[in-house]
């Protein structure tokens, strides 16, 4: 019996030994908020920090908060971050002394962002660490002056598509303290403006308010919204930085595909470069919201050319139908249905139509992200 007994355990003990081992779940992404300050403290840190935690736990997120630079010290403890959110994190523009990202800080989050971490700047992120030029390019731009109190102002979306305002009106209302910025970006993608005569400012053009841009490998979201304590109870606020957060965590879900008929498209027109006779575009990839390239179909009429110029892209024309001479950088190739033509950055580039029929081309080439 009892060698009986022992041949079931052991029996047993196999069975276990052989059941399938469990995958490993990979960890949850994670967010880092960040909200130490030297320079002015703004109220809303504390509501703004509850209210992004609740908003990153809807994105799936595991939230850290602190306030603690030495945070900056392990750039391995960073790692585990998917992105960091800087709340209002002042230093005092004339006080290089005021400033906590120095030496190995400095290199841990130059670190972060350059291995693909996003970062979530708030409001008074931009009014911080004026001594420092990177961290203002990584920004997209430094906080330079402010009219006084919080008056309502006009905001409008551009036509930029981002997570950050897809659930946004086109235009809207909303009370805030409102920055203007020095060392504004070229290269950023704008996303949110204000009217300045809106709140009685004399400025005639739009000022920047919210914006995203790629960073040397992370991605990087800017809202100037958030100065006030009740921001934070907001719906539009809310929603526009969950939008942010998700986008520069990462987690933000791939739009809905597009299909496009290309009959709606389609017009008459010279040709680019040169307006060398007439043809027939269908601006295909014009329907495409947050598209990150362009594919076209353009019938080139009889006599018709794309003149030579330079293209600061990989670009490909593909023939439908017709015959065509495609050019690049001096060397001339005839192409005919079913080819295609591969041409290199920095490269001049042209196409002319020959013979009796159109010459049918699909164009394509990558685009920066909109």
């Amino acid at each position: 019996m009892l060698a009986r007994l022992i041949a079931l355990s052991a029996a047993a003990w196999l069975l276990i030994g052989a059941a399938p081992q469990v995958a490993s779940v990979p960890p949850a992404p994670s967010v880092l908020i960040f909200s130490h300050t030297t320079g002015y403290r703004h109220a809303s840190i504390e509501p703004a920090t509850e209210a992004i935690r609740a908003i990153a736990k809807q994105e799936g997120l595991l939230v850290v908060a602190s306030e603690d630079p030495a945070l900056f010290d392990d750039p391995a403890a960073l790692a585990r971050f998917d992105a960091i959110v800087l709340l209002s994190n002042t230093t005092k523009p004339d006080d290089p002394a005021s400033e906590w990202w120095l030496g190995a800080r400095r290199d841990a989050l130059q670190r972060f962002v350059r291995d693909g971490g996003g970062i979530v700047a708030i409001h008074a992120a931009a009014d911080s660490h004026h001594h420092w030029p990177w961290y203002t390019r990584m920004i997209g731009g430094r906080f330079a002056r402010h009219p006084d109190g919080t008056p309502e102002g006009a905001v409008t979306k551009t036509p930029r598509a981002h997570p950050s305002t897809a659930p946004l009106p086109d235009a809207f209302r909303i009370e805030d303290e409102w920055y203007w910025f020095a060392d504004l970006s070229p290269s950023v993608d704008m996303l949110l403006t204000l009217d300045p005569a809106s709140i009685g400012e004399k400025d005639p053009n739009p000022v920047a308010l919210a914006w995203a841009h790629r960073f040397e490998g992370g991605r990087v979201f800017y809202t100037g919204l958030g100065h006030r304590p009740e921001s934070w109870a907001d719906p539009r606020v809310l929603a526009h930085v969950r939008g942010g957060l998700a986008w520069a965590a990462g987690t933000a879900k791939a739009p809905a595909m597009v299909v496009i008929d290309q009959r709606d498209k389609v017009r008459d027109e010279p040709p680019p470069h040169g307006a060398i006779g007439m043809s027939t575009a269908y601006r295909i990839s014009d329907a495409v919201p947050a598209r990150t390239m362009e594919f076209r179909r353009r019938d080139l009429h009889v006599g018709a050319a794309i003149g030579i110029h330079p293209i600061d892209h990989d670009e490909v024309y593909y023939v439908l139908a017709g015959e065509g001479d495609v050019t690049s950088d001096g060397v001339t190739r005839r192409l005919k249905r079913g080819m295609a033509a591969y041409l290199y950055t920095g490269a001049e580039v042209g196409i002319r139509q020959v013979g009796s029929e159109p010459l049918s081309l699909i164009i394509s080439y990558p685009i920066s992200e909109k």
